[in-house]
C-alpha cells in the first residue's frame, strides 16, 4: 500500500510539475475549480439540511431554501470561469490578470457565504488566515493583497452592520447571534462541515507548493556545494570541510589526515583525445576515489584534475592504507571511449597527517600535501608520497 501511494504521488508530481512554475492562467483555473467544489459542497449540504427535517430549531428552512439556488449558481459560475480562464490562456497567452480576477472572485464570493454562516465563525477565520498564507506563496502577491484588502473591508462592513442591526447575523441559523455566546453542538458540527473543504484545499496546496519549494532549495544547495561534472564536493565546500575537521582536531584531539591526488598525464588525454575524453576520465576517477573511502571521509574536486580527500580521525598508518586502496582502484579504472579506445588512469598521491601537530594551520596542511603530491609526480607518478614534518 505504501509503495502504491509513493508511486501515485510520484506520477502525480510528474504530471502536475512544479506549482511554483505554473502559469497565471493555470493557477486561476485551479482556484476556480476548487472554489466550484467548495460551493457545490455548500449546496449539497443545504439540500441535506432541508430534506433532513427536525432541525428547524437550528436552521431557518424558509430562508435557506431561498439561498440554495445561489449556492448552485456560485458553483456553476466558478466552473464556467475556470473554463473561460483556461480557454483565454490558450488563445491569448498568459497574464497576471488571471490571478487578480481569480483571487477577487474567490474573496468576494466567499464573503457572501461568510454572511450566511456568520462573519465571526470558524470557517471564515480559517479562510481569512489560511488563504492569504497559501496565496502569498502560490499566487501573485499584489493580487493576493488586493483580494485580501477587499475581503477584509467587506467582512468589516458585514460584521458591523450586523452588530448595529442593519441586517441579521448568520441568517441561515435560527439564532445566529447566539453562536457568539454559546453555540450549540449542532451549529458547531455544521460549522466544521463548512470548514473542512477549505482546510483540505489549503493543506493540500500548501503541501504541494512547500514540498516543491524544499526540492528546489535542496537543488540550489547541492549546486552550490558540488562540482557539476563529477558530482563531488566543489573546491569551496571541500575546503570548508577541511577547516571544520582541522578545528575539531585542534580542539578535541583526534588526528586528521589529508590526501591530494593529481591524475597522471591528464593534459595529454585532453590534447590527444579531446576534452570529452578528459571529462570521462574525471568522472571515472571521481567514482573510483569515492568507492575507496569510508562513510565519514570526504572527497572533493580541488582543481582541474586534482582531488582533495579528508580522512577524519585517521592516523598515518590508516591513511596509508586508504591511500593505497585509492591508488589501486584508480589504477584498475579504464575509461572506454565511444570508438572503443581505452584510457588507463593512474594518480600521484600526496599524504599529510597532523599527528603530533594538531595546531597546524589549514594553509600549512595544503602546502605540505601539495608538495608531497608534486614529489610523487617527480619520482615517477602512480605512487604515494608522505610528508614528514620537519
Amino acid at each position: 500500500m505504501r509503495l502504491w501511494l509513493r508511486n501515485f504521488v510520484s506520477r502525480a508530481n510528474g504530471y502536475l510539475g512544479n506549482p511554483l512554475e505554473w502559469q497565471s492562467s493555470s493557477k486561476a483555473v485551479l482556484l476556480g475549480a476548487i472554489t466550484a467544489i467548495i460551493y457545490l459542497h455548500y449546496a449539497l449540504l443545504a439540500e441535506f439540511l432541508l430534506r433532513q427535517g427536525g432541525d428547524s430549531q437550528f436552521i431557518d428552512p424558509a430562508y435557506l431554501v431561498t439561498q440554495v439556488g445561489w449556492f448552485y449558481g456560485f458553483a456553476l459560475a466558478s466552473l464556467v470561469l475556470s473554463l473561460l480562464w483556461f480557454a483565454a490562456g490558450r488563445l491569448w497567452g498568459d497574464s497576471a490578470w488571471f490571478e487578480y480576477l481569480a483571487a477577487l472572485y474567490f474573496s468576494l464570493s466567499l464573503s457572501y457565504f461568510s454572511y450566511q454562516i456568520g462573519t465571526l465563525s470558524l470557517p471564515v477565520g480559517a479562510v481569512m488566515v489560511g488563504a492569504p498564507v497559501v496565496g502569498f506563496i502560490f499566487f501573485n502577491r499584489r493580487a493576493v493583497m488586493l483580494a485580501l484588502s477587499v475581503a477584509m473591508l467587506v467582512q468589516l462592513v458585514l460584521s458591523f452592520g450586523a452588530g448595529w442591526g442593519w441586517w441579521p447575523y448568520a441568517p441561515v441559523f435560527q439564532q445566529g447571534p447566539q453562536q457568539l455566546v454559546a453555540p450549540s453542538a449542532y451549529t458547531v458540527f455544521h460549522l466544521y462541515l463548512y470548514t473542512f473543504p477549505h482546510m483540505g484545499f489549503l493543506i493540500v496546496i500548501s503541501y504541494m507548493v512547500l514540498s516543491r519549494w524544499r526540492e528546489r532549495e535542496e537543488k540550489v544547495r547541492l549546486l552550490s556545494i558540488t562540482d557539476p561534472l563529477t558530482g563531488l564536493l566543489n573546491r569551496r565546500s571541500i575546503l570548508s570541510h577541511l577547516e571544520q575537521e582541522q578545528e575539531r582536531s585542534r580542539l578535541k584531539g583526534p588526528v586528521l589526515s589529508v590526501l591530494m591526488v593529481d591524475l597522471d598525464h591528464f593534459k595529454a588525454i585532453n590534447d590527444e583525445r579531446g576534452h570529452q575524453a578528459g571529462d570521462f576520465a574525471l568522472i571515472a576517477a571521481a567514482d573510483a576515489l569515492q568507492r575507496s573511502l569510508r562513510q565519514n571521509d570526504r572527497v572533493g574536486r580541488y582543481g582541474g584534475e586534482e582531488f582533495l580527500i579528508i580522512l577524519p580521525g585517521t592516523d598515518l598508518a590508516g591513511a596509508r592504507t586508504i591511500a593505497e586502496r585509492c591508488r589501486q582502484h584508480l589504477e584498475a579504472t579504464q575509461v572506454i571511449l565511444e570508438q572503443g579506445e581505452r584510457i588507463q588512469l593512474t594518480g600521484s598521491f600526496g599524504l599529510v597527517c597532523n599527528e603530533g601537530h594538531v595546531h597546524m594551520a589549514v594553509d600549512e596542511i595544503l602546502r605540505r600535501v601539495d608538495q608531497a603530491m608534486y614529489r610523487a609526480k617527480a619520482s615517477g607518478r602512480n605512487r604515494i608520497v608522505v610528508d614528514h614534518h620537519r
